[in-house]
């Protein structure tokens, strides 16, 4: 997939060093659930991710970000798809920050996802403490659909509580 400024592709193992730039970052993961990651953890990820957009039953779509004209991964996004919705989430290089990257890679996968899936709605979530996220939703005309104070998750193994805002885009 090409944007004006993107290349969006599946996940290959090739993109561990770039992807670990920002995905052991702190202050990149503060605010998500499943990152920040150890070197580790995200060699399984990726080994993972490439095994399961690889089955025939694939359910769960990892993809990366370059700009044009270069090979350095600067972020990525998935898409899980459960019957005829599916969760978009993303993780981005803070070097890349306020850009309007994000905002065109999410709305390439949204337009994307609706052509070739048989889904209605799309739907992503975040703490209402992650404003980048929101206002990257709200820029692609998804809708806030559910405040819930209080929300319950687990971290690291850890119990966390957090205002969590949910967002849909539909069909």
């Amino acid at each position: 997939m090409e944007t004006e400024k993107l290349i969006i592709r599946p996940i290959e193992i090739y993109d561990f060093d770039d992807i670990c730039e920002y995905g052991c970052d702190e202050e990149t993961g503060k605010y998500m659930i499943y990152w920040p990651k150890t070197k580790e953890e995200i060699y399984e990820f990726i080994n993972k991710c490439v095994d399961t957009m690889n089955s025939e039953k694939a359910e769960c779509y990892e993809y990366v970000m370059q700009l044009k004209g270069r090979t350095k991964v600067i972020g990525n996004i998935s898409l899980v798809i459960k019957d005829t919705e599916t969760e978009i989430g993303w993780i981005s290089n803070k070097e890349y920050w306020n850009n309007g990257y994000m905002s065109e890679a999410v709305n390439a996968l949204i337009d994307y996802a609706f052509s070739t899936f048989n889904i209605n709605k799309i739907i992503a979530t975040c703490t209402e403490k992650n404003i980048a996220s929101y206002k990257v939703m709200e820029k692609c005309n998804m809708k806030r659909i559910l405040f819930e104070s209080n929300h319950k998750s687990m971290k690291n193994g850890f119990e966390i509580i957090y205002n969590k805002l949910t967002y849909c885009i539909e069909k």
